[in-house]
C-alpha cells in the first residue's frame, strides 16, 4: 500500500491484505472464509435502533481481486454479514446514502461483550478481521466477545470508490515512493500528478467525504444499528488512528479502545513522515539477529558491520543495478524498498538476510529471484480509497521543489529509507479539501484507551506512539513489548494478560512493560 502497513494481525493488520508483498512466499497468508444460506432477520431491539428496519445477517460477499485479494477465496463460515446505511455527508443526513458492509462472529456467550475490529492501511477490506481476531486476541476475550469487522466507506463492498488509476501506477512493494537510484523524484512527481488527475476525473463530488472522521462516525452509526449502548474497538496501524478519532468523538459510547502499533496524533501523514525513524529502529533488531548468524548469511559479525554491508551494497547497486531474471534491474533503492517490507515481522528476517546476502555477493540465485514480487499490482479501489482518505485527512504541501529538498534531507538523516518518507504523494495535486479534519486527541473523558506497542516497530515507532499517549493524558495507558516488528503479538503471555484485563473490565487501563511473546 502507499500508506501504513496493515500490521501483523492475521490478527487484524497489513498482511491481510498484507504489506504490499515483496517476497510472496513470506508474505502470503490467505484467510479462509465463506458463505452460507440466506440472510435472516435480526431481533426487534436492533430493528428499533435502526429506524424500524431490522438488520439482516447472512453470508458474506465473496472476497476477490476487487477488494484487495488476488483471487476469490472462501471466507470463514462462522462470519455473517449485513449492511448498514449511513449518510455520505453527515452534515446532510437526509441526502445521499452509502452502504457499509459489516461482518460478525458471535461468541455464543449469554451476555457477550462487543468489539469492532478496524483495518489498517487504509485501502483493504476488513470483513475478515473477526476471523483473524479469534486467533490473535486472548482466548478469554474471544470466548465471551462478539467480534465485528467492516469495510470502511469507499472500500471493498462498502460502495467502493474508483479513480480509474492506470495499471502501471498501481504497482508497489511497500507503497512508499522511493526516489530513483540517483535520488531524482521526477518519476514520482509524474506518478503523483497522474494519480490525482485520475481521481479528479472519475471520483466526482463524493471525493471529499472519504476520510477518517466519517469512518469513525460510520462505526458509531453501526453501534446504533446494533442496538448497543457502547461498542468497543480495536485497530492496528492506520486502524489506531480510526480508534483515536472514534474515542475523541464518542468518549461516552466508545467502550474500551485498544490501539495496537499506534500512529501519532497527526494521523497517516505524520506516520509516513516518521517512517525513517521506525525503519532505523527495526533494522537494529534485524542487524543483531543477522550478526548472530554471520556464518550463514555473511553480512557482518556485529550490528554496525551489517549496517555497513547493507549501505555499501545499496550504493553499489545504485551505481550499477543487478540484472534479475525478471528483466528488472535491482537498484539499491529497490533493495531498500524490499528491506522495508521485510522488516515488518521477525519471521521474514531469514528471507531478508538471504536477499541482502545475495545482493551483496552480486548474484541473485534463481530460487531467490522466484520469490521476489517487486511491483505487485493492486486493485484500483485499494489505491483510490487509500489516497482519498490520506489526502482528505491532512493538508499537504503543494511545492514540488520543497519535496525535493525534504527528500534530500531525509535521505541524509535516514539512509535506510533513501528519502522515501518525505517524498511526494498524489495529495500534492489533490483537487479537493476533505469535508472534515480529524480532531486532536481528547484528554478529558473515561480512562478507556490502552495502547500496545513493540519497542522496535518499522512503521509506527515507539517514539511516535508515546506522543499519542501524552496527547490522551490520563485517558490512556501503554503496554510496551520488547519485540521487533509491526503489530503486537497478544494471543498469549504478558501482553495477552494486559489486553484481556483491559477489555473485560471497567477498570482504568494501566501501563506495563512486557517481554516478547514466546
Amino acid at each position: 500500500m502507499r500508506a501504513l502497513p496493515e500490521g501483523r494481525r492475521r490478527h487484524p493488520s497489513r498482511r491481510a491484505p498484507v504489506a504490499l508483498a515483496v517476497v510472496a512466499s513470506l508474505l502470503a497468508g490467505a484467510v479462509a472464509c465463506s458463505a452460507g444460506t440466506e440472510r435472516r432477520t435480526a431481533g426487534s431491539p436492533t430493528a428499533a435502533m435502526s429506524g424500524g428496519s431490522a438488520l439482516r445477517w447472512g453470508p458474506c460477499p465473496a472476497a476477490d481481486a476487487g477488494t484487495g485479494g488476488a483471487a476469490p477465496v472462501r471466507r470463514d463460515p462462522r462470519q455473517r454479514c449485513t449492511a448498514v446505511h449511513v449518510p455520505l455527508d453527515y452534515r446532510a443526513p437526509s441526502g445521499r446514502r452509502l452502504t457499509i458492509e459489516v461482518s460478525r462472529i458471535r461468541s455464543g456467550a449469554p451476555r457477550p461483550q462487543s468489539l469492532m475490529t478496524g483495518q489498517g492501511g487504509p485501502g483493504g477490506s476488513g470483513l475478515d478481521l473477526p476471523s483473524q481476531a479469534v486467533s490473535a486476541l486472548p482466548v478469554r476475550v474471544t470466548r465471551t466477545t462478539d467480534l465485528y469487522g467492516l469495510d470502511y466507506r469507499g472500500i471493498g463492498h462498502s460502495d467502493p470508490l474508483h479513480c480509474g488509476i492506470a495499471h502501471a501506477d498501481r504497482t508497489a512493494a511497500t507503497g512508499f515512493s522511493y526516489p530513483a537510484a540517483d535520488g531524482s523524484i521526477d518519476a514520482n512527481v509524474a506518478w503523483a500528478r497522474r494519480t490525482a488527475g485520475a481521481c479528479t476525473q472519475h471520483a466526482g463530488s463524493t471525493l471529499p467525504f472519504f476520510n477518517t472522521v466519517n469512518i469513525a462516525r460510520d462505526i458509531n452509526r453501526i453501534r446504533i444499528a446494533l442496538g448497543l449502548p457502547t461498542l468497543s474497538y480495536t485497530g492496528t496501524s492506520y486502524g489506531t488512528f480510526v480508534g483515536q478519532v472514534y474515542a475523541s468523538l464518542y468518549p461516552a459510547t466508545s467502550g474500551r479502545v485498544l490501539l495496537d502499533s499506534t500512529v501519532p496524533p497527526g494521523g497517516v501523514r505524520a506516520a509516513i513522515q516518521n517512517k525513517g525513524r521506525g525503519v532505523e529502529d527495526a533494522f537494529g533488531g534485524f542487524a543483531r539477529w543477522a550478526a548472530d548468524r554471520d556464518s550463514t548469511y555473511h553480512l557482518g559479525g556485529s550490528a554496525p558491520d551489517v549496517r555497513r554491508t547493507v549501505l555499501s551494497t545499496v550504493r553499489e547497486l545504485n551505481r550499477t543495478p543487478l540484472p534479475l531474471m525478471t528483466g528488472k534491474g535491482l537498484t539499491g533503492n529497490l533493495l531498500l524498498e524490499a528491506e522495508e517490507a521485510l522488516l515488518e515481522q521477525q519471521g521474514y528476517f531469514p528471507g531478508l538476510a538471504e536477499l541482502l546476502g545475495a545482493a551483496h555477493a552480486g548474484s541473485i540465485p534463481a530460487d531467490v529471484t522466484s520469490k521476489l514480487q517487486f511491483g505487485s499490482v493492486f486493485p484500483d479501489n485499494f489505491f483510490s480509497a487509500q489516497d482519498a482518505i490520506v489526502c482528505n485527512d491532512s493538508v499537504w504541501p503543494k511545492d514540488v521543489a520543497e519535496y525535493r529538498r525534504r527528500v534530500t534531507r531525509s535521505a541524509a538523516q535516514y539512509p535506510l529509507t533513501a528519502g522515501s518518507p518525505a517524498n511526494i504523494w498524489p495529495c500534492a495535486f489533490w483537487p479537493v479539501a476533505g469535508s472534515d479534519q480529524p480532531p486532536k486527541p481528547v484528554p478529558h473523558g473515561p480512562h478507556n484507551i490502552l495502547m500496545a506497542q513493540n519497542t522496535e516497530d518499522p512503521s509506527t515507532p515507539l517514539s511516535e506512539a508515546r506522543r499519542t499517549l501524552r496527547a490522551f493524558g490520563g485517558r490512556a495507558a501503554m503496554v510496551t513489548v520488547e519485540a521487533t516488528g509491526h503489530g503486537v503479538a497478544m494471543a498469549k503471555g504478558c501482553a495477552a494478560d494486559a489486553v484481556a484485563d483491559f477489555l473485560l473490565s471497567e477498570s482504568p487501563a494501566r501501563s506495563r512493560r512486557c517481554p516478547a511473546a514466546q
